[in-house]
């Protein structure tokens, strides 16, 4: 399918990925503080759908032990939400909720019907500050091009190393109302995740995914599409990769990038009590 696009430009990209407590920090970042607890969003958890439709996991921290009213006598220390946004309607709705101990187990669950209903949620108000620590999360941010290697064999390059060199210190700038590569601009976005089996990933795009250090038999990754005329190519693919660090895959050639840049986050809200988001 991508393949068959002759002019594609693929985006692609890896989340940071570092060991123990700095993984577990950079995974998990604060979104609001309250007196008795915290609520975080799991940075590595964006899912995207079709229609601006994307699903995130939060979870609320206590700093001591509540009793859980659905089951007498059973504490919980953390609550976790699955929780799914539509970007486009300003609307949301639970789909995942898990009770957890303070040794991080399950103490108790429910799950949303595939068909439940939409809530909007208003300007201003916690649900609309939930969704709006999803721009602070990768891969939404400002990126700067630092290196490039070729990847294909050199009868298939379309770039030569000049013109690659000049490609140093280009900006990159994806969020949901705005993608940027370089000079290429598109004002309307769409952010739409797939599952590739190494199968496909190679089919489709032409390079295996142990050229980038996936050993596994599939990878998970964006597909951004511009919805207008204001970007050509109208195609890209962000993926996930294993080993750290982001890359544009530009007509056969690779560019590293760093130094995001994450949007803030505006106003920043200090709750005076523990906010229940059910």
């Amino acid at each position: 399918m991508l393949r068959k696009l002759a002019l594609i430009t693929s985006l692609l990209c890896c989340f940071p990925i570092s060991n123990g407590a700095q993984q577990e920090k950079a995974r998990w970042q604060r979104v609001y503080t309250g007196e008795d607890s915290v609520i975080e969003i799991n940075a590595l958890s964006l899912q995207f759908e079709p229609e601006h439709v994307v699903r995130a996991t939060y979870r609320t921290v206590l700093s001591k032990a509540e009793s859980l009213p659905e089951k007498s006598g059973t504490k919980y220390k953390n609550r976790v939400e699955i929780i799914a946004f539509s970007a486009a309607g300003r609307r949301y709705r639970f789909e995942e909720v898990r009770w957890l101990d303070a040794r991080e187990n399950v103490v108790h669950s429910y799950q949303t019907a595939a068909n439940a209903d939409w809530k909007v949620f208003k300007i201003g108000g916690i649900m609309d500050q939930m969704f709006a620590a999803i721009a602070a999360a990768p891969p939404f941010g400002s990126w700067r091009v630092l290196t490039y290697r070729f990847g294909d064999a050199p009868a298939k390059r379309t770039v030569a190393a000049p013109e690659a060199a000049r490609l140093i210190d280009t900006r990159v700038r994806l969020n949901w109302d705005r993608a940027e590569v370089g000079g290429k601009v598109c004002l309307s976005p769409a952010f739409r995740s797939r599952r590739f089996t190494a199968e496909e990933f190679s089919r489709e795009l032409g390079v295996e995914l142990k050229a980038f250090g996936i050993t596994s038999n599939y990878a998970d990754g964006i597909i951004v599409k511009c919805e207008g005329k204001d970007w050509q190519p109208p195609q890209s693919l962000l993926l996930q990769l294993p080993q750290g660090g982001m890359l544009i895959l530009w007509e056969g050639l690779f560019l590293t990038l760093g130094q995001r840049e994450h949007f803030q986050i505006t106003p920043p809200y200090t709750l005076r009590r523990r906010v229940t988001l059910q």
